[in-house]
């Protein structure tokens, strides 16, 4: 609100509203696609334990026996699909996801911030621990944005640094 009372010096909050929507629909015109209003119409959580050969030690500790990750597939109205990942996982994971299901069918995953709201309203509950959940829908969702925008991931969110990344291992194994 303050760029838009700066660009153009009105004195009211009615006419900076009238400007707000004004810039809105310049968004929606430049950006045609956005009127579509693509929709999430489901959301699957799928637990995977890759067994190890020996501990995967990390700044938290160990990993001993197996590898927990639960894969986020978030659907869409427009036959796209997203994924994302959460560490950690099992029975208590899944129904987490099923639990969000029921606020987030509908939901237009270009909507970040609001779905944000949605999962980590601090006011809900001061003492919640949605982040993970909400991290795994996000990435989801941000895959979604890039099969639909024809983007990388890394170009919707600022930018590669480079394009070519060496590595030595893959779960803290040697190749």
């Amino acid at each position: 609100m303050l760029i838009i009372y700066k660009k153009y010096k009105c004195a009211t909050q009615e006419k900076m509203r009238e400007i707000l929507q004004l810039e809105t629909k310049k968004l929606i015109k430049k950006f045609p696609f956005r009127e579509l209003g693509m929709k999430i119409t489901d959301i699957k959580a799928t637990t995977i334990a890759m067994p190890l050969e020996a501990p995967i030690r990390h700044a938290n500790g160990c990993h001993w026996g197996r590898f927990v990750r639960t894969i986020v597939e978030v659907e869409t109205d427009e036959g796209i699909t997203g994924l994302g990942e959460m560490g950690g996982g099992g029975e208590s994971a899944e129904n987490a996801f099923k639990g969000l299901k029921q606020y987030l069918v509908g939901h237009d995953p270009f909507q970040l911030e609001a779905m944000y709201w949605k999962i980590c309203n601090p006011t809900a509950s001061l003492y919640n621990n949605r982040t993970q959940l909400h991290a795994a829908l996000e990435f989801a969702c941000i895959d979604i944005i890039g099969k639909k925008t024809g983007m990388r991931a890394c170009d919707l969110l600022g930018g590669a640094l480079r394009e070519e990344v060496p590595f030595a291992s893959y779960l803290f194994f040697p190749i």
